[in-house]
């Protein structure tokens, strides 16, 4: 079954629609942060990334995920690189600017609102 519940307002309370004990963990990638705590069963795991730790609560194991401890394992990198060519793992992009241009990136990542991974060509 796939399930899509849009982020924001009310994001923890449509996860508990579908799963009213919670669910058994949940990774952050859209910066939910608190919006997405209450989705968790007491007990459960919540990670997150940039630095995100919730505070304790219901025996929640929190703990946060930096993509940059990977940066030079290029085993797991190359990986995740056969893994999106597959399409086993799905990559959001937003929009691809060359190099002259990363400073449109950071101005549109700026602003919010952005769906999906700005990338930068070199």
């Amino acid at each position: 079954m796939d399930l899509i519940i849009p982020r924001g307002e009310g994001y923890a309370e449509k996860i508990r629609e579908e799963f009213p004990d919670g669910v058994d963990g949940i990774a952050d990638g859209a910066l939910l942060n608190e919006l997405a705590i209450g989705a968790v069963r007491d007990g459960g795991s919540f990670t997150s990334i940039r630095g995100f730790k919730g505070e304790p609560q219901r025996d929640i194991d929190f703990s946060t995920t930096w993509v940059t401890a990977y940066d030079c394992k290029k085993e797991i990198l190359e990986k995740l690189k056969h893994q999106a060519e597959e399409g086993v793992v799905t990559l959001r992009v937003a929009d691809t600017v060359d190099i002259e241009n990363a400073s449109e990136a950071h101005r549109r990542l700026e602003e919010g609102g952005t769906r999906g991974r700005m990338v930068i060509k070199f």
